[in-house]
Parts: structure tokens; C-alpha cells; sequence
């Protein structure tokens, strides 16, 4: 009730209209922890080696805070709307602000450096309004996330998150991908069937004396179907991302398509998970996962471009309280442009989480994986290896 009437009273101070029929939550999560990280990267018998102790945030799941609501319309229709910020409690930072360089002067104005600051997108994890109703479904409007995050990631055992055990340390964001501004329609549940469509469209141009000194398009197409019925759950997604600018706007050339299928059986107290996807001639969003943090694949994401991805896991319910959850990743990466290179990319992950309440969790998590660059005359290894304690709350 305390968090409805703050929320309440935010939204009062945003807009100066408070409606008797309307209710807004305040809602969010706080994730942070100690981790021990090292990379390890093997290049013809040298090596060099990165390690990290200490504070960790956003491991599980990323911090966040939101407001959602919802109006009445009446006859089984309502108006809803949701803006969730991402952070990071180490630094109170916005996550998903975008970076920029900006130069620094000294009194005479003269440069001095470089620094970097991060500003803009306040609510970068989605920012939404739509209309909802029991009968015909949900559409919404705004920054929001494909169809394959509803249908597909969750049945990953570790989703989206966990650190290097979530499904995008080989999917990229295939598998979970914002995307903005787009429209999104999703079905009701048809006795365990649901499904979603999504498209988003954007076009840009610039002009100096009327002549084109740049230009910029963006097409996103998004669709899914999920079962999710009697201990069995299954869903596969389609994503289309094409994304294109010349001139002044950026020099870009993606034709991104990919597909997803996976599916999981509850044995109780054992839920077994499998799943499988590609992505052709670029990656949606431009994220590899893992194997771009070890090779920098920037320049791979283009036409030519072929990438498979698979997970396999286990969770097992240990008690009313707490479980246990083992995966596998893989992937494999090549490219026509690059020929003869072949990045293979796998990762094995235990995780163990603890309930302390109905808001409040423990993890432990221990993940190791590795990317391999083969090629003819240069073959490059990055091993990767992460452990994690961790503690989350919701509120």
C-alpha cells in the first residue's frame, strides 16, 4: 500500500493528474554481491591474464526501478502504461544511458583529454503505453523488448541473466532484445497458447544548402508463438533487424535475421531445458555474447555472416525454498568475408539460489567458458571463468 501511494504521488508530481480509478505501482529490484572474474586469453604459446575481486552488481538480474499503471476503461479494457530504469548500485549510474566523449579544456581554451559521460535515456529498459483486455490481448507502443523474450528466454534455466550462464553469452540478444520505438501485440492465453507480433520503423535524413549529407533507416520485424501447459513449455521467435546509414549519420549495412526454438519438460522436482538458434547476415542489436568481449566481432556484423547457438540445462527443485540449476552454452561463428576463421564459444555454469523471503533471495553462482579462434596459421584461445555470491531484493 506505502509503495502504491509514493508511486501515486510521483506520478502526481510528473503530470498533476490523479485519477480515483487508476492505480500506479512503484516496483524495482536491487542485485549486488562479491565476485572473483578472470580472462585468460592464449595466443601461440603466450599468454596474458585479467583478474577482478570485489564488489559485483547486476549478476542475476540487472538492478531496476519502475512505475507501472493501469486505468479502467470498462468493458474488460484498460489503459496501461510501464518506464523501467536500469542502475548500477555501485555508482548509482544509469545502465542503459548512452556514452559520449566529451573534450576538456583548461581556462585559455585549450584541450586538455578526453572524458567519458553518460547521459540521456532515462528509462532505458522499457518505456511503454497501451491498451490491454482480457479477451483480445495486449498492444503497446515505446522502447520494449522482442517477442522471443515473452515466448523464448525463460525457458533457458538461467534466462537472460546470471552473469556468463545466461542464454547471451552465445544468443547475443537474439534471444532477449530491446528495441525502439516499436509496436507490439501479444495474444491472450489460448489454453496455454499465446503468440506476438512486433514491428518498429524509422527513417532519417540530413541536408546541408539542400544538398544529402547523410541518411539513416532502421526496420525491425519481431514474431513468436509459446506453449506453456501441464509441466511442458516450448516457443520459438523470429527476429528481422535491418539497419542502414550513410553520409554524416554513420556508416552501417546490417541485415540481421534470426530464429529461436526451445522447449523444457517439468519432471518435478527435475525441469529439463534445451534450445537452438541461428542468426544470418548480422546479429540483432549488434551483440555476439561472449565471443565479442574476447575478439571484438564489430567488423563481423555484416552480410555473410552465419552464427549457430545452443543451451542445454537442468534445475532441480531442491526444496520449497531453494534450487539448484546447471547449464550449457555453445556457439559457433563464421563469416564469408573471413575465410577459414571459425569461433566456437562454450560455457559450462552451476548456480544454487536460496529464498530468504518472498523478496529477498541469496545465489551462489561458478561459470567457466571458452572462445576459440580458428584459422589456418593463427589459432587464439580466451578462457573465462567467473564466481559469484550474490544477494537480491525485490520490492
Amino acid at each position: 500500500m506505502k509503495k502504491t501511494l509514493l508511486a501515486a504521488a510521483l506520478v502526481a508530481g510528473f503530470a498533476g493528474v490523479a485519477q480515483a480509478e487508476s492505480s500506479v505501482t512503484l516496483y524495482g529490484l536491487v542485485d549486488a554481491g562479491l565476485g572473483y572474474s578472470e580472462k585468460k586469453t592464449t595466443t601461440e604459446g603466450s599468454s596474458t591474464k585479467l583478474r577482478e575481486i570485489g564488489a559485483v552488481t547486476n549478476i542475476k538480474n540487472g538492478s531496476r526501478w519502475g512505475l507501472k499503471g493501469t486505468e479502467d476503461l470498462g468493458n474488460g479494457t484498460a489503459a496501461i502504461f510501464q518506464l523501467e530504469s536500469g542502475f548500477d548500485p555501485a555508482t548509482g549510474h544509469s545502465e542503459q544511458a548512452e556514452t559520449s566523449t566529451l573534450t576538456v579544456k583548461d581556462k585559455a581554451g585549450n584541450e586538455v583529454g578526453t572524458t567519458k559521460v553518460k547521459q540521456g535515456r532515462l528509462f532505458g529498459r522499457k518505456a511503454i503505453i497501451g491498451l490491454t483486455g482480457e479477451s483480445w490481448g495486449t498492444f503497446t507502443v515505446g522502447r520494449q523488448y522482442n517477442v522471443a523474450d515473452d515466448l523464448v528466454s525463460g525457458i533457458d534455466p538461467f534466462g537472460t541473466g546470471w552473469g556468463n550462464a545466461g542464454a547471451g553469452s552465445t544468443f547475443g540478444d537474439s534471444i532477449s532484445a530491446r528495441q525502439s520505438p516499436t509496436f507490439k501485440y501479444l495474444s491472450p492465453n489460448y489454453d496455454g497458447f499465446k503468440f506476438g507480433v512486433g514491428f518498429g520503423y524509422n527513417d532519417e535524413k540530413e541536408s546541408a544548402n539542400g544538398n544529402q549529407t547523410g541518411k539513416k533507416s532502421s526496420k525491425i520485424a519481431t514474431a513468436g508463438v509459446g506453449y506453456n501447459n501441464g509441466g511442458l513449455e516450448v516457443g520459438a521467435s523470429f527476429d528481422y533487424d535491418r539497419q542502414k546509414a550513410e553520409g554524416d549519420l554513420g556508416e552501417q549495412d546490417r541485415t540481421a535475421k534470426a530464429w529461436t526454438v526451445a522447449a523444457a519438460y517439468d519432471f518435478n522436482p527435475v525441469k529439463v531445458a534445451l534450445g537452438y538458434g541461428q542468426q544470418r547476415d548480422g546479429v540483432i542489436n549488434g551483440k555476439f555474447g561472449l565471443a565479442d568481449s574476447a575478439y571484438g566481432l564489430k567488423a563481423w556484423d555484416t552480410r555473410g555472416l552465419r552464427a549457430q547457438s545452443w543451451f542445454g540445462g537442468l534445475t532441480f527443485k531442491a526444496s520449497e525454498t531453494s534450487k539448484i540449476i546447471a547449464g550449457y552454452q555453445g556457439g559457433r561463428i563464421k563469416h564469408n568475408d573471413f575465410d577459414g576463421v571459425r569461433i566456437n564459444t562454450h560455457v559450462w555454469s552451476l548456480g544454487y539460489q536460496q529464498d530468504l523471503s518472498k523478496r529477498t533471495h541469496v545465489y551462489v553462482l561458478g561459470s567457466y567458458g571458452q572462445s576459440k579462434w580458428k584459422q589456418e596459421n593463427n589459432d587464439q584461445k580466451v578462457r573465462f571463468t567467473q564466481a559469484v555470491v550474490g544477494l537480491q531484493h525485490r520490492f
